[in-house]
């Protein structure tokens, strides 16, 4: 059995890659043999669909389709995080199906619009963890404008337990 999610975190998280077959559809059996070695070799927290998962690639029905593969395919061995995002519209329903799957928790990919304002990036964080029915969150933030105050009022939202951030190397 795996341990909490909220634990599991203080480990090795491993965001894992979407494979396709050569008609360019998902094909996530050809995961299982990578996820059972990084299982074994102490992969603490599996993620489905982070950037390395090609997740603004996937259709949303790819991207619930990976989300339900993964859980199945780790089989409670570890706690499996689900990317969630785009319009909250999508977002919302990935969180949903990622739930109905028995993903651990989300991570909320900032929305895509580099516009957005932090405010309405809050309001977002809320929607998408309110449809995700309890799931834990986990936020992952990669612009550097959003600022600090923003950061503490989505850490603020119900349900996000923690923060993925990533700085772009220039």
């Amino acid at each position: 059995m795996s341990r909490s999610l909220q634990d599991a975190l203080s480990g090795i998280s491993g965001i894992l890659v979407t494979p396709f077959d050569a008609e360019d559809r998902i094909a996530p059996a050809r995961l299982r043999p990578i996820l059972d070695r990084a299982l074994a070799a102490g992969l603490h927290v599996p993620v489905a669909n982070g950037n390395t998962g090609e997740f603004y690639a996937l259709t949303v029905d790819e991207a619930e389709a990976m989300a339900a593969e993964v859980v199945a395919m780790v089989a409670g061995r570890a706690p499996v995080l689900a990317g969630v995002g785009r319009s909250v519209g999508d977002a919302c329903r990935l969180a949903r199906a990622a739930a109905r799957a028995g993903a651990a928790g989300l991570m909320v990919h900032q929305p895509p619009d580099p516009f957005a304002a932090p405010r309405g990036v809050v309001d977002y964080v809320r929607r998408v963890a309110e449809a995700g029915d309890g799931l834990p969150v986990m936020l992952y933030l990669r612009n550097d404008a959003i600022g600090t105050g923003a950061i503490a009022d989505l850490c603020a939202v119900p349900g996000v337990i923690g923060v993925k951030w990533r700085r772009p190397i220039r």
